[in-house]
């Protein structure tokens, strides 16, 4: 399972949504791997294709640029386990 990569800035102006959003999205998927980069931090790993905040990042592939709705990221989350179960991944 891939995991969701939410990357987040203290720059960022909506980031305390994000922040929302992802606390949310933790309680209501409790076994999907999501990890919060804060891009501030010195140990924060930028890959080449992020160049805003807040990015949300499926694998290698940004799947919303801004903050989408929580509906969006649980439908996104669920579809993509659907099909890697039927893939067999």
């Amino acid at each position: 399972m891939k995991p969701l990569r939410v990357y987040v800035s203290a720059s960022c102006t909506v980031c305390d949504r994000t922040h929302q959003l992802v606390a949310e999205l933790r309680r209501q998927r409790p076994t999907y791997p999501i990890e919060l980069v804060d891009l501030d931090q010195p140990n924060a790993v930028k890959p080449d294709f992020v160049f805003g905040t807040p990015t949300y990042v499926l694998g290698e592939r940004i799947v919303s640029l801004g903050n989408p709705t929580l509906a969006t990221l649980i439908n996104l989350l669920d579809t993509k386990n659907t099909l890697a179960a039927l893939a067999g991944a």
